[in-house]
């Protein structure tokens, strides 16, 4: 395909350049260094609709749960175009279900899945004409309603009691915070007084949502992190000193909050910024979270003197353990599970060809084997079973990725 300049190789790259900007940098636990490694399989690309070509050859997976389910999604080859499908896969089996799109549409998104496996994101006829739905176990999309006036939107998050959420948008594509309850009635989410758009970000089983409320349109432009209680009161984060912009990626059970932070004078959302459950909020050092656990062990990616990026985790006091890793090589944790396995990628200057690593707690990094298809993976969920899912990246000039998993 190198070299080429179909309409179908333009697809598959710009396919590729989506998958990448979604996935960022990619960054888990084995008993002990004799134990055997674990295998790693490829998740099949599926053949779902009736149609004479294949799906392209890529495939990403963005969510995990203990089950063992996958969350992620494919390229199709409809005539005159690629539709992306939501995928949900069972690494048990390696089987795969399609998740459809509404009738009379063409393509789905995926946003989030919960433990029971059942999965929420976004169906739409085209790239502006685009409604969120919830997914049965065996495919089968519902229309999550939109508010009067909204010209589309999507759901990115589901808790483990079905509370879903995502946003809406208007005729200008402004983005407005949505709820929707488990039997799927929805519920606005307002904004601080003053602001004009806003969006959530996850969800907790205790109903708390984060996410940013912004004033565009009127007055001094502004964008604050928020969170909004169960019952839909919104609440503006507090900043620690020195930091004048944060974001929120993750609320824990307990309701404590990580997201990015940046120092006053700064460009770069680099420092790591923690909220507690009644609001407090600790700058916890420089670096870069991905994620955190219940028991508030963030982990992501620290900064050296020369501003390369290490994988590193923040215990809840705030201390950082640096991971090891490739010697010359950048590195990210991704996520890690209660047991304190740590996944995440490896990789040179290009972020391309990369390396997945498992660290265990103690810090010590496990190089994960890659699939058959190429000798570049990467790694970035693991769930309380140890399961790992990620990608092996196709050598070649567009470096496509397929999802695949590892099994203990």
């Amino acid at each position: 395909m190198a070299g080429s300049s179909t309409p179908r190789t333009a697809a598959l790259a710009a396919a590729a350049t989506a998958v990448a900007l979604l996935l960022g940098p990619v960054p888990a636990a084995t008993a002990d260094p004799g134990a055997p490694l674990p295998t790693p399989h490829l998740l099949p690309t599926p053949h779902l609709l009736p149609l004479p070509a294949n799906a392209a050859p890529l495939s990403t997976a963005y969510s995990l749960n203990n089950a063992g389910d996958v969350l992620g999604e494919c390229y199709l080859d409809i005539p005159g175009r690629f539709a992306p499908r939501a995928l949900r896969w069972n690494t048990g089996n390696l089987g795969l279900t399609a998740l459809e799109p509404l009738p009379g549409e063409i393509g789905t998104r995926p946003g989030a899945m919960n433990e029971a496996g059942t999965a929420v994101g976004v169906s739409f006829a085209t790239l502006t004409d685009n409604h969120p739905v919830r997914w049965a176990l065996d495919g089968t999309p519902t229309a999550l309603e939109l508010p009067a006036g909204a010209r589309g939107g999507g759901a990115n998050g589901i808790n483990n009691t079905g509370v879903v959420i995502g946003d809406s948008y208007d005729a200008v594509f402004r983005p407005l915070p949505v709820k929707w309850r488990a039997d799927g009635t929805r519920v606005a989410l307002p904004l601080l007084d003053g602001d004009d758009t806003g969006a959530t970000t996850a969800v907790n089983d205790a109903g708390f949502v984060i996410g940013w409320s912004e004033r565009r349109l009127s007055g001094e432009p502004r964008k604050r992190a928020v969170v909004w209680s169960p019952s839909g009161t919104v609440t503006a984060l507090p900043l620690p000193p020195g930091i004048d912009v944060a974001g929120v990626y993750r609320i824990t059970d307990a309701g404590v909050i990580v997201g990015p932070g940046r120092r006053e004078g700064s460009t770069e959302l680099d420092r790591v910024v923690l909220w507690a459950a009644d609001g407090t909020v600790r700058d916890i050092g420089e670096g870069r979270p991905n994620s955190i656990t219940n028991t508030d062990t963030v982990v992501g990616a620290a900064f050296d003197a020369a501003r390369s990026l290490h994988a590193a985790y923040w215990n809840p006091d705030g201390t950082r353990t640096l991971l090891d890793g490739p010697a010359g090589q950048q590195s990210t944790a991704r996520t890690i599970n209660s047991a304190g396995t740590a996944v995440g990628t490896a990789t040179g200057s290009d972020w391309d060809h990369g390396t997945a690593l498992l660290w265990k707690r103690d810090g010590t990094a496990v190089t994960l084997p890659p699939s058959s298809l190429s000798p570049y993976a990467s790694a970035s969920l693991v769930n309380e079973s140890g399961v790992i899912v990620g990608h092996a990246t196709v050598p070649g000039e567009q470096s496509l990725p397929r999802a695949m998993v590892w099994k203990p």
